[in-house]
């Protein structure tokens, strides 16, 4: 991929040249720039401790640049390549890792790894293969999180239902979501659900495995044979029973109004259950400190007789080809990686740290239960299907029609998946 490959779009251009006069401040020293699109309350946690750095090398300083949102931010990364202002050191979701890779922008930060006191051996290596292709490595993990499910203690015991244990089936997933469903004020209406299905892929992919199905086959080519096979209807029709059949789940929450509602309702207790992942831990910390929120994560349910499932989401620092300060660049990164920074992000909740050493130190230390419970499901964790195909993205944005057409539209669960199938194929055979 070259720089002619791209046009350089006007929002764009002030990154761009922000980034291009970051190589000096006029004062002799060097500023290397970082660009994430972190939140306000994850650049706080990057600004505790990143000016470390620039005391281990004297004449240094770390600029950190948020991007304004993560729907344009492959494309702002991108774009300060090819016209030549990269930044030094850039954050790589999972989902972005195919078109890198491909395009051979970045830095193997394998063979550096060791020489600068990260050796590739102390990341989680189900982690680590997110970011691998081959024998390289193009970013440096820096946390991951598998999906779970979140479930609200007092609603429970209100309900004088067991909290989950263990690795549980769906159909005792099921049995307590009904249980704890119901009409609290006598009015003829329910008021208190069980569970929050959530129309967005990322949230059920993980019960869709879980349930035997699968969005595509094997090799990432199509989904026709595996999002509309036996497997796929069977699971698709389990989770949106759970709206058409057992009414466990609000049909009108989850699936058209604005995010974060899911969480709001979560809080308020008027949903027992969601599927949630570390990131949300931050949001959850307020609401159990001010003793409003008594919180437990279970793992995503499974069909019996089939193994647990879920899927993990990480995330790492990469290195452009291009970076004018190569070595100053892998030091960052490794740096951005290293026991400092995961456990400065692990003390703010945002992830479970890609450094198997730090993640049992955080797990040994927390006395919520929640690492451990985090750290049970990790072993079933799955690789992506963002990580490993380039158009998931296009892919995905389909895949919400699912739910919809089920659940509020009625329509049968596999003419739909057969129709969303053929969709997904046009995608994928795409140029």
């Amino acid at each position: 991929m070259t720089a002619r490959a791209f046009r350089v779009p006007a929002p764009l251009c002030a990154c761009i040249f922000l980034l291009a006069c970051a190589g000096g401040d006029g004062s002799g020293r060097t500023t290397l720039t970082v660009l994430n699109w972190a939140a306000w309350n994850e650049q706080q946690l990057e600004d505790a401790y990143v000016h470390r750095f620039g005391v281990a090398h004297p004449g240094v300083r770390v600029s950190l640049a948020a991007a304004g949102n993560q729907a344009e931010y492959r494309d702002q990364i991108l774009t300060s390549i090819a016209a030549g202002a990269p930044p030094d050191v850039f954050l790589l979701d999972n989902i972005d890792v195919p078109a890198f890779a491909r395009s051979e922008l970045l830095l193997d930060l394998a063979p550096y790894a060791a020489r600068v006191g990260l050796p590739l051996s102390a990341f989680d290596p189900r982690v680590l293969a997110i970011f691998r292709r081959g024998g390289a490595v193009v970013a440096l993990p820096k946390g991951f999180t598998p999906m779970m499910i979140a479930y609200n203690k007092d609603i429970f015991d209100r309900a004088h239902v067991p909290y989950p244990q263990g690795d549980w089936t769906f159909e005792e997933f099921r049995a307590a979501a009904q249980a704890l469903t119901r009409d609290t004020d006598g009015d003829g209406r329910t008021d208190q659900w069980g569970f929050w299905l959530d129309r967005r892929a990322f949230m059920w992919i993980a019960s869709l495995w879980g349930l035997g199905g699968d969005v595509l086959c094997e090799d990432g080519t199509r989904a026709s044979g595996c999002l509309d096979g036996a497997a796929s209807v069977r699971a698709f029709r389990a989770l949106t029973d759970l709206a058409t059949r057992d009414s466990v789940t609000p049909r009108f929450f989850g699936l058209r109004r604005s995010l974060g509602d899911q969480l709001r309702n979560f809080y308020s207790g008027r949903v027992a259950m969601v599927p949630a992942g570390h990131f949300w831990v931050p949001s959850f910390r307020p609401h159990v400190e001010a003793g409003r929120l008594r919180l437990g994560f279970a793992m995503i349910p499974h069909r019996a007789g089939l193994p647990p499932a879920t899927v993990i989401y990480a995330s790492g620092y990469a290195v452009p080809l291009s970076a004018r300060h190569k070595r100053l660049s892998v030091q960052l990164a490794a740096f951005m990686t290293d026991s400092l920074a995961q456990v400065t992000r692990a003390a703010g909740g945002l992830e479970i740290p890609a450094l198997t050493r730090i993640a049992a130190l955080v797990a040994e230390r927390d006395t919520t239960g929640w690492e451990a419970a985090f750290r049970r499901a990790v072993p079933y964790g799955r690789m992506p299907w963002g990580a490993r195909i380039a158009k998931w993205r296009e892919v995905e944005a389909i895949l919400p029609d699912i739910m919809d057409r089920v659940i509020l539209r009625g329509e049968d669960v596999a003419a739909v998946l057969h129709d969303v199938a053929r969709q997904v194929d046009a995608v994928l055979a795409q140029p």
